[in-house]
């Protein structure tokens, strides 16, 4: 009986500092934000600053260095500036979405000796998606039809996430950020230009 006890206290203890361990040395991270995405120079007369969803697949290939997978939803509002050839309309007052699928590349630097505090510049590139929707007359009945056409291009990005670890499981590291990134397509005359401003946690599994 005292022998199935003890080796049961090991075996509990054992699990005990394998998932304190685990949990320390976490190498693959979740990341979720909310935040801004705000359109500047050119691009900003046709879409405007709006909601910015991000979510995350982080992993951390070294004691500094990590890489992220990132999805980017960013529901914007949309005033058409220029006119097509398919359309005699200005399409205003109205939204549209921006999608981006990319790869960040960073360094998490901490700035306290505990480490608890960091700050995370990182390089960015992937793949923009962006909708333009359109009016356009469907037949001489004067029916009027809404479409959206979508641009495709790359984009390039740079940011900086300060970050702090907290004890808690569930919301391990909250962190802030920003990000300014550039689209290499052309839009309503413009080339796609924002800042992103986040906040969101991290978490370990």
């Amino acid at each position: 009986m005292i022998y199935r006890y003890n080796l049961l206290m090991t075996v509990f203890l054992l699990c005990l500092v394998i998932s304190a361990n685990a949990q320390d040395s976490s190498k693959i991270y979740f990341t979720t934000s909310v935040g801004i995405f705000s359109p500047v120079a050119a691009f900003s007369r046709s879409y405007k600053k709006s909601l910015a969803l991000n979510s995350g697949i982080e992993y951390r290939f070294s004691k500094h260095y990590f890489a992220q997978f990132v999805l980017d939803f960013n529901a914007v509002k949309y005033n058409q500036q220029v006119k097509d050839a398919y359309s005699g309309y200005l399409f205003q007052n109205t939204n549209s979405s921006v999608f981006l699928a990319g790869l960040n590349i960073g360094r998490n630097i901490s700035i306290t000796n505990s480490g608890k505090l960091f700050i995370s510049p990182y390089l960015g590139l992937g793949y923009a998606n962006i909708g333009e929707p359109r009016l356009t007359l469907k037949d001489a009945g004067g029916i009027i039809k809404q479409e959206v056409t979508r641009m495709n291009g790359v984009y390039a990005r740079q940011g900086l996430r300060v970050g702090y670890g907290t004890k808690s499981k569930v919301l391990q590291t909250l962190y802030v950020d920003a990000s300014y990134l550039t689209v290499d397509a052309t839009v309503q005359n413009s080339t796609p230009r924002a800042f992103t401003f986040l906040t969101g946690t991290r978490f370990g599994f």
